[in-house]
Order: structure tokens, then sequence, then C-alpha cells
């Protein structure tokens, strides 16, 4: 089963389920959540292949929100609020379309219900030939990694998946192998065969280029009741970027 953490008590208000995107890990979600426990729990995972969670074969959303489901289920949860960045937020996409019936609200975090390129093919290729017998620190996986990621925020997000034996080695903590193998599936998205007909927040940063206007259509299509806002001063990362906004934002709807 996914490794998750529960932030809060479990009562009688659905619990928000929030999701990480590609290489993050539930840990995204820590400063988030410290503001939200006094209003609802919240629920954050580590997807499959991420963070401390197994390592399996597959890689699909189908599968993403299978492994979701069982986790709900073991912690007797019938329905939630759910919440998802980037690829997270594909996972809750689809869930919430295969089992309406287990999301009350939904909360999609910069990203669209589409394919997009396959723009992280050279991130993952650099991460993947970081030689890791030969590391002696992370600074010089950073430097290594300079050349292909160009800003320091987004290093230090990826070097987290970043672990070290008691040996001193190092180790990718992510089940990159497998992530990379996948990762064209990852930036598609399968056509909605369903409809989700409950209320549903798309929430893009204005500095981002993953939702645009022209989406809104595509979104509305298997979500009629969705809206979509801005936060302009975000990036990919709004809960990450510009947290009191945002935070401020889920509550709004959630509320």
């Amino acid at each position: 089963m996914l490794n998750y953490r529960l932030m809060g008590t479990l009562n009688s208000t659905p619990p928000l389920v929030v999701l990480h995107g590609l290489l993050g890990s539930l840990d995204n979600w820590q400063t988030f959540a410290r503001g939200q426990t006094t209003q609802r729990a919240v629920l954050a995972m580590d997807l499959r292949n991420h963070g401390d969670s197994p390592h399996l074969e597959g890689m699909s959303y189908r599968q993403m929100g299978a492994d979701v489901v069982e986790v709900l289920d073991a912690l007797g949860i019938p329905r939630c609020d759910l919440m998802g960045h980037s690829m997270g937020g594909k996972v809750a996409m689809t869930l919430a379309l295969q089992h309406p019936e287990r999301v009350q609200r939904l909360l999609v975090v910069d990203i669209a219900p589409k394919a997009y390129p396959p723009r992280h093919q050279a991130l993952l290729q650099a991460m993947s030939t970081l030689p890791l017998a030969t590391l002696t620190s992370r600074k010089q996986a950073d430097e290594w990694l300079s050349s292909t990621v160009k800003h320091p925020f987004e290093r230090g997000f990826l070097l987290k998946n970043l672990g070290r034996h008691t040996d001193g080695s190092f180790f990718w903590q992510c089940n990159l192998p497998e992530i990379a193998k996948h990762y064209l599936k990852i930036s598609g998205f399968p056509p909605p065969e369903n409809v989700f007909t409950q209320a549903a927040l798309f929430v893009r940063g204005g500095q981002s280029d993953y939702v645009q206007d022209t989406d809104l259509d595509t979104i509305r299509q298997a979500f009629p009741q969705a809206a979509l806002t801005t936060i302009d001063a975000a990036g990919h990362l709004p809960h990450v970027q510009t947290p009191a906004e945002f935070s401020d934002t889920v509550n709004a709807f959630l509320d």
C-alpha cells in the first residue's frame, strides 16, 4: 500500500486528500497541511514509485488512482475532497471520473486533462546519468544537474529524491528507471470515458504555461462544474511558491 501521512483527526468532515506531482513526495504538502488541520484532516500520499511508497511496475493513471482508493478503503474513508498537483492532478482527475462516489469536491493544481509534450525527458536523462557511485556530496549532484536544470529552486526540489546510505553512498529514493520508462504515458492523459458532475476548481499559476485559457473547454467536457482561477505570482508550484494565497484559494472553495 502507498505510504501516507494523516495530519489532523478523521471525523465527520471529509478529509482533504493531496497528491504530489512528478518526482515529488508527500513532504511537498507539509507547509500547506499545517494551516489546514484545524479545519479538516489532510491525508497526503506518496504515489507509487515516489517517496517511501512501493516500487511497482506500471505508471498508468488508472493504476495510480486505484492505489489511492486502496488507502481510502484501508482507512475507512468513504468519500473525500481530493486535490492533486501536476501528475497528481491527473491521478485525481482519473479517480474522480472513475469513482465519482468517492470524491466530494475536486481541486486540480496547474494541469489540464490533456497530453503534454515530453518536456522533462532531458531532466530524467540527467538524473539517470548522475554518477551515484562516485558522488561525494549533494553539492556535487547539484552541479551535475545545473546544466540541465537552471533554477536552483527546481534543482533543490529534485534533489529531495536523493537518499544516502549509512556508508555515505547516494541513491535515488524514487524508482527512477520505472518513471523514465513510462514517462510518455505520464505526459499523456487517457480520453475521459465519464463525466464528474460535482464541484471542481482548477488552480493555475500565472507564470506557468501548463493551463491555457483555451483548455477550459476541454476541462468542462469532463468536469462541467469546473471553475478556473489564477494565482498571478505563482509558477507551476503555487502551493510552494505562493503558500498563503494558495491556501486562501483552497479554503474559499472548500468552505
